[in-house]
């Protein structure tokens, strides 16, 4: 893998927190990707924390997230990942690059394109949103109309504009192309998707209306960057200010970076010693004969109580049969957050309790 493929996470961090609702006595599980969501779940301070991607640049890329705060004020730090404009990032990485691995190190050093577009804008599935956004939205809608949609006052507001003047037939037409699942498959998402299990729901256009309707975008960030391309007024919880100085000093024995696939990754691990797990989407890249292992696994190295957290895009997936007295869902809980998702990107989320 040459590239960054994620420069961001897109599931939902808040109802990832809420889900694995992390303490000091945790041994937590997560997939890197583009680094937010598990920097969310190193600031709730477990005891240990291990970031798996299979992609070793993902793993650059949220080492450079976590570490330039120990050297970067707030303001800088913001420019150095593309929040903020700036002409100065090549200087603040030079800054910065001592504290990462040598490997990590090298491949900026080598990419300095990345580092000076900004990072936060830098992966396949970003390079995709800002490619519809800038030569696909123009020809729906001005960069007023836009504006004055993201910006509503409130959510009542927000659905009379968009009944009134955003839903279009050309919104529709050109929505419905860039979410088509074959160019998604393409030029969006990471190779490998889509191995195996149940069809959902793929029907993006009608996801994204139910969440127009319950999610007042004006503070939904994730939807703020795909229209706008940059976050409004809010943001990720690890760049927020109040978590800049969390963020610079946290312990390095708390936390351990990992290249390698989940099933690998596990069979490594000792029995009964995890005890929270976000798996991302990871089982879409996993045939059925393949996720069965890793349940497995799972099963094995968790603790009794043990959470489990994943979500499911295009492909629906289920714990194997065999493990359901142990791997017990909690339904309950994921209607709950579900109602307060702030993405439509994803058919459903999951949420199960290892029981030994």
């Amino acid at each position: 893998m040459s590239g960054i493929n994620y420069s961001q996470c897109w599931e939902d961090s808040d109802l990832l927190e809420q889900a694995l609702d992390i303490t000091a006595h945790d041994t937590v599980l997560s997939i890197t990707s583009g680094g937010d969501n598990s920097l969310a779940l190193l600031l709730r301070a477990p005891k240990k924390i291990f970031m798996i991607d299979k992609n070793p640049i993902q793993n650059y890329l949220t080492e450079l997230k976590l570490r330039a705060p120990q050297i970067l004020d707030h303001a800088q730090y913001l420019e150095l990942l593309g929040v903020r404009e700036s002409k100065n990032r090549l200087e603040y990485f030079r800054q910065v690059s001592h504290l990462l691995s040598l490997d990590a190190s090298t491949w900026f050093l080598q990419h300095g394109d990345v580092i000076a577009q900004g990072v936060m804008h830098s992966g396949k599935f970003e390079r995709y949103l800002n490619t519809f956004r800038k030569f696909l939205l123009p020809r729906v809608h001005s960069k007023q109309t836009v504006f004055e949609f993201i910006n509503q006052a409130n959510l009542e507001k927000q659905i009379t504009f968009y009944n009134q003047t955003w839903n279009t037939w050309r919104w529709r037409l050109f929505f419905r192309l860039a979410s088509n699942a074959s160019l998604l498959k393409k030029y969006a998402r990471q190779v490998g998707t889509l191995c195996g299990g149940v069809i959902a729901d793929t029907n993006y256009f009608k996801r994204l209306e139910r969440l127009i309707y319950r999610s007042h975008l004006k503070h939904n960030y994730y939807l703020h960057y795909s229209l706008c391309g940059t976050y409004g007024e809010s943001c990720p919880n690890y760049l927020l200010e109040t978590n800049h100085r969390t963020l610079g000093a946290c312990d390095p024995s708390t936390y351990e970076f990992h290249t390698d696939d989940i099933l690998s990754f596990l069979k490594k691990t000792p029995n009964n010693s995890l005890t929270k797990f976000n798996l991302s989407d990871s089982f879409e890249f996993l045939a059925p004969e393949e996720a069965a292992p890793v349940w497995n696994e799972i099963v094995r190295t968790s603790k009794n109580g043990a959470v489990v957290a994943y979500w499911c895009n295009q492909m629906e997936h289920v714990p194997p049969h065999e493990l359901k007295s142990q791997v017990v869902r909690n339904t309950d809980l994921e209607r709950t957050l579900t109602a307060y998702d702030r993405l439509y990107f994803y058919q459903s989320f999951h949420i199960y309790t290892i029981v030994k």
